[in-house]
């Protein structure tokens, strides 16, 4: 199962519709909770039998809105116009940003200076820098997006190559994919299930781990970005990789829905993507081994850092229950339905208990997810995998015009990504 993820058509129509309305929350009748989320029903009917202990031991009912994981957003923007927002509800990073400027949300810092119920620095390095807006947080992040490579053992080991582990570098990842490329039917050795590898983000991760510098220091309130030399490297080993075949093209990752089923079919050596692809691997029970690694590296350990979260009404009627339902949610709720359906980590490290344990009682393949996962955790330095101002779902136009061509070398890629960075900085510089 993939963790949910707003398409940017669902953002721009919700923001759209929620621009300038006031938002409702309050009080939904005494001692009760209520709250919404995007998972499948599955998910959410373990999510509210875990939450029974705590309507025991607290007396705090909670009750659950359902809401559809596709329209999702549509949904969620036209409860904030009728002011029917339940007290805490699924939000997207982009989505909390944008609600908080708009004086929506409700503003959390003060219950989580205090560190009860959920302790600040047990989060996963660099996981709640984004939840912040002006100094104020606005939403508590929890089920967090990992990014890695997944490799077929049985083609590394009918190629002769060692199979790749946590700590591996660049060099290893295009020399293994050039040797791999046309090995036992594999058209290329690197397959990109999701364009963020191949992406600014993805060169600026390149950039950063070799001692360069990142696009931009936060991902808010970008104006300016800037092309570090570094990835300028990045993008002329890419666009060599590109052109020889043995990494599919920028593009490709836009339209790779076929890329995960290749894969678990025994037919791609290495797959590029989400912790989510794990999902299908399990239930498809693959006839070979297969294992999972975190981002490369040129010199230093650097990771990205993702989560969807929670958030809540601004006009909350009584916070000091609803904080004890997120904290519960965070240290409790999240364990117990992640050992039942491991989704994803939760940035809140307590919280990723019950999901380390389901994986690491499965197979070699889901024990090095969960090692993996642990490794990028752990990685002192993180950055970004997306700006989260309302300009950036412009950019992906300037993307597939100027950076993908050039990423592909098509086009020289020096000059394709100063020409990216000066019409993204355009665009930045107008929002």
């Amino acid at each position: 199962m993939r963790m949910h993820r707003f398409g940017v058509a669902a953002i721009a129509t919700a923001l759209l519709a929620v621009a300038g309305c006031g938002s409702g929350g309050g009080s939904h009748g005494a001692r009760t909770v209520t709250w919404m989320s995007w998972e499948t029903i599955q998910t959410n009917n373990a999510m509210d039998a875990a939450f029974g202990a705590f309507t025991k031991s607290t007396g705090i009912a909670l009750k659950r809105q359902e809401a559809p994981n596709a329209d999702y957003a549509q949904k969620l923007a036209s409860l904030i116009m009728s002011k029917k927002i339940p007290d805490f509800f699924w939000c997207s990073n982009t989505e909390e940003q944008t609600l908080a400027a708009q004086g929506l949300l409700y503003d959390w810092t003060a219950y989580a200076k205090k560190n009860q119920g959920i302790d600040l620095s047990k989060f996963s390095p660099g996981s709640l820098d984004s939840w912040y807006a002006k100094g104020k947080l606005y939403g508590i992040p929890t089920l967090a997006n990992t990014y890695g490579v997944f490799y077929n053992k049985k083609l590394f080991d009918k190629a002769h190559v060692k199979v790749p582990a946590a700590g591996w570098t660049y060099d290893e990842m295009f020399a293994d994919a050039a040797k791999l490329t046309g090995r036992n039917g594999a058209k290329q050795g690197l397959v990109t299930q999701w364009p963020l590898l191949t992406n600014p983000f993805g060169l600026a991760q390149y950039s950063v781990s070799a001692g360069g510098q990142p696009l931009a220091t936060t991902a808010t309130n970008v104006k300016q970005v800037t092309a570090d030399p570094k990835m300028v490297e990045a993008a002329k080993r890419y666009a060599t990789a590109i052109k020889a075949g043995q990494i599919t093209t920028p593009d490709y990752a836009y339209n790779a829905d076929p890329a995960i089923p290749a894969f678990a079919n025994g037919s791609v050596p290495m797959l590029f993507g989400g912790q989510w692809v794990a999902q299908t691997m399990v239930d498809d029970k693959p006839s070979f081994e297969w294992g999972y690694v975190p981002m490369p590296r040129v010199d230093k350990n650097v990771q990205f850092t993702e989560s969807n979260g929670v958030c809540s009404p601004a006009t909350l009627g009584d916070p000091d229950q609803v904080w004890k339902a997120i904290s519960y949610l965070e240290t409790n709720v999240f364990n117990e339905t992640m050992r039942k359906i491991p989704v994803a980590p939760i940035a809140y490290q307590p919280g990723s208990t019950g999901y380390f344990q389901a994986l690491e009682g499965q197979g070699a393949g889901p024990k090095s997810m969960a090692a993996t996962i642990r490794y990028e955790f752990a990685a002192p330095v993180k950055v970004q995998s997306a700006f989260l101002d309302g300009w950036a779902t412009k950019a992906l136009n300037i993307l597939k015009a100027d950076w993908n061509p050039a990423i592909a070398g098509k086009t020289d890629p020096a000059a394709g990504v100063a020409k990216t960075m000066k019409e993204i900085n355009t665009l930045a510089s107008g929002s």
